[in-house]
């Protein structure tokens, strides 16, 4: 597990490291430049030309001190100073004055040719105003030059607490940041101006991370040995049950997908709840998993009581329609559902519509009519809001971002500039949000909020979110506690997309390669 940071978070940990632990300021800029001279020699071993660009503020001095360093290399170093923050910071100025003293002088503006390298040491993680006037123009007119651009820190005019673009921002090839990578730095948009993200380490001590805390966490390949534990002496019965409320007619896909994806994630059995139409191909496809059909609506209802009550974990949703039927499995299951429960797919659209529904102008008088008759009959409630709210046991919603307009009936654009915000305001401790989108967020509505850093766009397909379903089920059914098999699940998703991605490439990827590739993850 990694922590990455806001901007407020930075800075905090900046200043505990300097005036609580007394690391002088200067000493971390210098680490700082050192380490990005490191990396730019070993990218650029030979001298070549580099326009350091920068303002007033400490990340200016990180850069002025970056080009001292590449000078006493031999590089061709120019130094722009915008000039257009009114005051400098005193780092900024001791790094100004060494400079001087060895004689460097300042360019009036941009270099006229283009340069191999230009560093933007502009604006730092404290940015929180749009970037205009001479900053912008500037940064503009290095965007459309030739040559490799390196941020510091973080590209000037990315958010590095939610990743929006404040106005305008650089374009990097690079971005060498220090101590932690940066929430900016990993959700889009600001990720996209990134370019590729290399962490180096200047010395912020370990007491300092721990004393901030920072709200927001990764996972890496170190984080497998969360996996539920195999044990030597045990039999199917030991790995959990997954009931899988998936499939209707014509759509034997999806629960294939789902039921081959918690087999793989080591469940015990698997049983599918689906339309009769789909026995034969489930049957031919994953003839592992145990069958419960119907060929009325009434048969699955009278059916469905049993396998809830033989079920330690439930998943529903994957290719079953958006229709009446569908609300009536959505309500039994959260009527008589006794453990961990994952709601996917249609199973979200019908829970929104649903609720949407109960919204409606005569939405108050059938709740009021709803409590009487349960007051009466000693019942549970039985509005779908009621029974979502009282729900028994952990639930876990894994909406896309166009299913997440429908729970909340915010806009896809809103959700996607606050996929964070937006999980998190969802969530709580009954109901984990696994919020999907090229960074998927998961929440349970406290710190710290998880990112999901691996997979790639050759996901972005049909299937593919069945199979994240399937292997949330079968990582609760080994054991693991919903919020960690909602983070654990996302990430070997992931995973399992970029070993596909390594063998079909991300344009040829289809769904049934994730579930394929989990034994490269999984073992």
């Amino acid at each position: 597990m990694q922590y990455i940071g806001s901007g407020d978070e930075m800075q905090r940990i900046d200043g505990y490291s300097i005036e609580t632990v007394g690391i002088p300021g200067i000493v971390l800029m210098e680490k700082a430049a050192l380490a990005m001279e490191e990396e730019i020699i070993r990218r650029f071993p030979s001298p070549v030309s580099v326009t350091i660009i920068a303002e007033r503020g400490n990340n200016g001095g990180d850069g002025l001190a970056l080009g001292r360093l590449l000078l006493a290399r031999g590089y061709e170093v120019s130094f722009y100073e915008i000039g257009g923050v009114r005051h400098a910071s005193e780092s900024y100025q001791t790094q100004r004055k060494i400079l001087e003293n060895l004689g460097v002088r300042f360019s009036d503006g941009l270099p006229k040719t283009d340069s191999d390298i230009w560093v933007d040491a502009v604006f730092g993680v404290g940015l929180k105003r749009d970037v205009a006037g001479v900053q912008r123009e500037v940064l503009e007119e290095v965007n459309r030059r030739n040559g490799f651009k390196i941020a510091v820190d973080i590209p000037s005019g990315v958010d590095a607490s939610s990743g929006k673009i404040l106005g305008y921002g650089f374009q990097a090839d690079l971005t060498i940041t220090f101590g932690l990578s940066k929430i900016g730095l990993v959700l889009y948009p600001g990720a996209s101006l990134a370019g590729e993200v290399v962490v180096k380490d200047i010395g912020f001590p370990k007491k300092a991370v721990e004393a901030v805390r920072p709200g927001t966490i990764v996972y890496t390949k170190e984080d497998l040995c969360r996996l539920p534990k195999r044990k030597p002496w045990s039999n199917k019965g030991s790995y959990g049950k997954v009931l899988l409320i998936v499939g209707a007619k014509n759509m034997a896909g999806a629960a294939c997908l789902s039921a081959s994806a918690a087999y793989r994630t080591g469940s015990g059995l698997v049983r599918i709840f689906t339309c009769e139409d789909n026995r034969e191909i489930l049957q031919s496809r994953v003839p592992e998993a145990i069958m419960t059909t119907y060929r009325s609506e009434e048969e699955a209802l009278l059916k469905l009581p049993e396998a809830l009550d033989w079920a330690s974990v439930v998943g529903i949703g994957p290719g079953l329609g958006q229709n009446a039927f569908t609300g009536k499995l959505l309500s039994m299951v959260l009527d008589r559902g006794h453990c961990p429960l994952v709601i996917d797919a249609d199973g979200l659209n019908t829970l929104a519509a649903l609720k949407k529904e109960e919204m409606g102008s005569d939405a108050e008088l059938r709740r009021e009519e709803s409590k009487m008759a349960a007051a009466s009959a000693e019942d549970e409630p039985r509005t779908i809001t009621e029974l979502y709210d009282s729900y028994k046991a952990p639930m876990i919603l894994t909406p896309h971002l166009k299913e997440m307009e429908r729970l909340t009936g915010k806009k896809v654009a809103d959700i996607q500039v606050s996929l964070m915000e937006t999980a998190k305001e969802e969530a709580d401790a009954a109901h984990i949000f696994v919020l999907k989108d090229a960074r998927t967020v998961v929440s349970d509505g406290s710190l710290p909020t998880y990112i999901n850093m691996s997979g790639n766009h050759g996901m972005a397909t049909g299937g593919s979110g069945d199979v994240l379903t399937g292997i949330i089920c079968g990582l609760l059914a080994g054991g693991l506690t919903a919020l960690e098999a909602a983070r654990l699940g996302a990430y070997c998703h992931g995973l399992a997309g970029d070993q596909a991605a390594k063998e079909k490439g991300c344009y040829g990827l289809m769904a049934g390669d994730l579930v394929r590739h989990l034994n490269d993850v999984i073992r």
